[in-house]
């Protein structure tokens, strides 16, 4: 049985990761932020969970409790764009520094170990006009994604300086039920409250992003594991379409019913690049196909959002 340990695992996508490697057999551990009842973790796939920071005490106390991992997804980290403007240094920590934590105890105590780092498009920054490949330079927009780009920069290291294997998915706008936060999760706060007139969203609406399902971003992390090595390959996760933000929004309102609208403030937010889309032919060379198409995605997202209601 493969060992899996998932860094920020009770977040939004390490929750979908860990029940999807634990459908293959694999026994799935974690570790970040939060006290997780077994029973509820269990649910996702954990067996282990450990409520703390990713440094060297709990990283063996986890090792201690399932014995050294085969595998490490550090998906722990600064998550979006907005909070990195207002809190700078805290994402910095969560971003950078857990990675630095995290490889030197790999490098330290399972040197052979395979780790799979999340990053995100945020790296390529704003200049970009069309399907960015990997090799585009990057040119962070935000402290996020300058963060992110710095947490590569340490991944690169350990995996040159010290052999360790490792690889680097960028992904893009992952989206799905259960994200509490970003545009559809607003969008529905506010549909959801009503009101008269159309609802008002920042932007211009003719951003364009790659909307990837969280289902299709766990299975390409665990499809990227089997390409960790010294040269720290990175592979973008994304569909490799472009959709507007005013198309998803009109499809939020189309999912939603009624006869709501949208209006955006025409004002560029911080941070916020016109136009971030994957090419994502590495990601189809190994194998990789998108299975959620956007209309169903929202679909699942606006019905997730009502039943709570």
């Amino acid at each position: 049985m493969t060992t899996v340990w998932i860094t920020g695992g009770k977040g939004f996508i390490g929750r979908h990761l860990g029940r999807l490697i634990s459908r293959h057999g694999d026994l799935v551990c974690g570790i970040g932020h939060g006290l997780w009842p077994s029973e509820e973790a269990g649910q996702w796939g954990f067996t282990h969970w450990c409520n703390g920071e990713i440094e060297p005490v709990n990283l063996s106390q986890l090792a201690q409790a399932s014995g050294l991992p085969d595998i490490v997804y550090h998906l722990a980290g600064g998550s979006s764009v907005g909070p990195s403007f207002q809190y700078p240094r805290e994402d910095f920590c969560r971003s950078v520094e857990s990675t630095s934590r995290l490889l030197e105890w790999v490098r330290l105590n399972a040197p052979g170990i395979r780790v799979v780092s999340a990053s995100s498009a945020a790296v390529y920054g704003a200049s970009c006009t069309g399907p960015i490949p990997e090799h585009a330079s990057l040119s962070p927009y935000s402290p996020y994604g300058s963060h992110k780009a710095m947490m590569e920069s340490v991944c690169r290291s350990y995996a040159e300086n010290f052999g360790l294997r490792v690889a680097i998915v960028r992904l893009f706008s992952v989206y799905g039920a259960g994200l509490e936060k970003q545009l559809m999760w607003d969008l529905c706060g506010k549909l959801a409250r009503g009101g008269n007139g159309p609802t008002a969203l920042g932007g211009t609406g003719e951003e364009l992003r790659d909307w990837l399902h969280v289902s299709d971003a766990a299975a390409l992390l665990w499809l990227v594991r089997a390409q960790c090595d010294g040269s720290c390959p990175v592979v973008n996760g994304g569909t490799g379409m472009a959709t507007s933000i005013r198309e998803v929004a009109g499809m939020v309102c189309k999912a939603w019913g009624g006869s709501a609208g949208v209006e955006f403030s025409g004002v560029a937010r911080a941070g916020d690049p016109s136009c971030l889309v994957a090419d994502c032919s590495m990601a189809t060379q190994l194998g990789f196909k998108p299975e959620v198409s956007l209309a169903e995605g929202i679909g699942e997202v606006v019905g997730w959002f009502k039943s709570r209601q």
